[in-house]
């Protein structure tokens, strides 16, 4: 997902407007709108775009009929030119913005600004409440992280490289939260020493996760054993079918990825292991959402063998979540190298609290920094990033080089 594409090229004079003349009428989409929702990314990205949300109509038609989507259109004398989709999780009251779009003739006149402040507003006031409502942005320009701060998002991580357009695209996650948000956190639980140089960034944003005991967790108590040979399945209705099928028996320990959907499952030839995954052949951008395991199994050993199960199917980035409460489990992942990229508070709302989340992600390619522009922290995130990547993947004697 990615906010406001901002690229500044030359405008004739005709094409330059006095901000007060461009009267911007922000309204949902309906179904009458599909073909102009697509000529407009069309004309934006000329095909690029990689999300089939934006250019499948039959994709496009299912999310406008579900309730907990919001397609929202912004129009100047009837012409649609700019567009924001926003996802909505009533059980954990999360809002998530992307694909947010402006027409180059009407850049630099502030109506992204103003359309993405009616879509937060109207998701606020039309739905059960939203705790927070979370984008990444793109990083070819500073446009999109200055939009996001001007409206109060506060900066959360980094995902180098995570996806491919025609470049390799680095992309910042920001987050707005509700005034009482933060107050619901459980945080009486001891962070793993590898995120204090990731919390003590997020910290400059949101002072109030400040001075977290860290700790090096204790080695597993019990013998763990590799995973049998995995293998993966892709065949999307029949994976989706059995996601939501454990969903409803509560029997995956672990099912917690909003506004993500698999499409491939990893398991072993018992299905003692079952592990579920989003996984885009478009851009090798692929996301472990959950799973049920048994308790002897080594998650450093699973985690490993899960992604490369996905590199040798074209993944070139594998990202996951785990909760920032359970040490030993990102121990283990860390042990896999993957890297912590963010760390987003109060992300999951569960009988009444909400719980941390830290965002750690594995790359497989070598990092292309050449065509991103950071803004404050983001530049700090991706320092930070770095940092643990060389220790995570160079030889001690190379850490000084």
């Amino acid at each position: 997902m990615e906010m406001v594409e901002t690229t500044r090229t030359q405008t004739s004079p005709e094409q330059i407007f006095a901000p007060e003349m461009i009267e911007l009428k922000s309204r949902l989409a309906t179904h009458a709108d599909v073909f102009k929702i697509m000529e407009l990314y069309q004309a934006i990205y000329g095909g690029a775009y990689r999300d089939p949300l934006m250019n499948d109509f039959s994709v496009m038609k299912k999310f406008l009929e579900n309730k907990n989507n919001f397609w929202f259109l912004g129009e100047v004398d009837g012409e649609v030119i700019a567009s924001v989709v926003v996802r909505y999780d009533p059980e954990n009251l999360l809002a998530k913005a992307f694909g947010a779009v402006v027409t180059e003739n009407y850049r630099r006149h502030g109506l992204m600004e103003q359309h993405l402040s009616y879509a937060i507003a109207y998701v606020q006031t039309n739905t059960a409440g939203v705790d927070a409502l979370y984008a990444t942005t793109r990083t070819v320009h500073e446009g999109a992280q200055a939009l996001t701060e001007r409206l109060g998002f506060k900066k959360l991580g980094i995902f180098p490289n995570s996806h491919k357009n025609v470049d390799y695209e680095t992309h910042c996650l920001a987050s707005v939260f509700s005034k009482d948000t933060l107050s619901k956190r459980v945080s009486d639980y001891k962070l793993h020493e590898r995120l204090k140089g990731l919390l003590d960034i997020v910290a400059i944003e949101l002072p109030t996760l400040k001075n977290f005991e860290t700790i090096v967790p204790d080695a597993p108590s019990r013998t763990l054993v590799s995973p049998p040979e995995l293998e993966m399945i892709e065949s999307e209705h029949f994976v989706k079918y059995r996601y939501e099928k454990l969903k409803r028996d509560q029997a995956l320990q672990f099912a917690f990825f909003p506004f993500h959907e698999p499409n491939v499952m990893v398991l072993s030839p018992d299905q003692t292991i079952e592990i579920f995954c989003f996984h885009s052949r478009q851009d090798g951008y692929s996301v472990i959402l959950g799973g049920k395991v048994s308790n002897e199994i080594n998650f450093t050993d699973l985690f490993n063998a899960i992604a490369n199960l996905l590199r040798e199917h074209q993944a070139r980035y594998v990202e996951t979540i785990v909760r920032a409460d359970k040490p030993k489990i990102i121990d283990s992942i860390l042990k896999a190298r993957f890297i912590p990229s963010a760390f987003f508070p109060a992300f999951q709302l569960h009988n009444g609290k909400r719980y941390d989340y830290v965002i750690m992600s594995k790359t497989f390619e070598v990092f292309d920094f050449q065509n991103i522009k950071l803004k404050g922290l983001n530049q700090k995130y991706l320092e930070e990033y770095y940092r643990q990547w060389k220790q995570t993947s160079l030889n001690p004697k190379l850490l000084d080089v």
